[in-house]
């Protein structure tokens, strides 16, 4: 009986490290139980959730973050969005999308020696700020661009 106890839990081992492996399956949802979702700062609906669960209600503005992104986005579906930082010690830049429906759109995590930039694109129902929100040691600073969305991407 004990070998095909053994054999049960290595088989279920493995098959979750390949799913994990192979991205059909994210850790998040592997090993997730219902406090775990509940602390997701991806599913919160509003600025303020997002930024408490990030641990960022005090975040300070900064001059040193540089958010390019188009004053106007004639199509919401795919809405191109950059941002750098020159605070030193950045380590993770986050963008949100206040009017989203979900605001959190992407958390991009740094090493040491990387360069704190990125370039990436955003679906937006309509018009909203982005926020740029950089960590650099164990303090948040932010900066924003309005984007005036004329078709709607999110279902719009």
């Amino acid at each position: 009986m004990k070998r095909r106890s053994f054999l049960k839990s290595a088989l279920f081992a493995s098959a979750t490290g390949a799913a994990i492996t192979t991205g059909i399956v994210s850790p998040n949802m592997a090993f997730a139980d219902a406090d775990t979702a509940a602390k997701d700062p991806f599913k919160a609906k509003s600025l303020d959730d997002v930024l408490k669960l990030l641990g960022a209600t005090d975040a300070e503005e900064s001059d040193k973050i540089k958010i390019k992104a188009p004053e106007i986005a004639e199509n919401g579906a795919v809405v191109p969005v950059g941002a750098s930082s020159d605070i030193d010690g950045t380590t993770e830049i986050i963008f949100i999308t206040v009017n989203n429906p979900t605001p959190l759109a992407a958390k991009y995590t740094f090493g040491e020696s990387a360069v704190p930039a990125i370039k990436t694109r955003f679906k937006m129902g309509k018009t909203t700020d982005v926020i740029a929100l950089v960590k650099a040691g164990d303090k948040f600073y932010t900066a924003k661009a309005n984007v005036k969305v004329t078709k709607g991407g999110c279902g719009g």
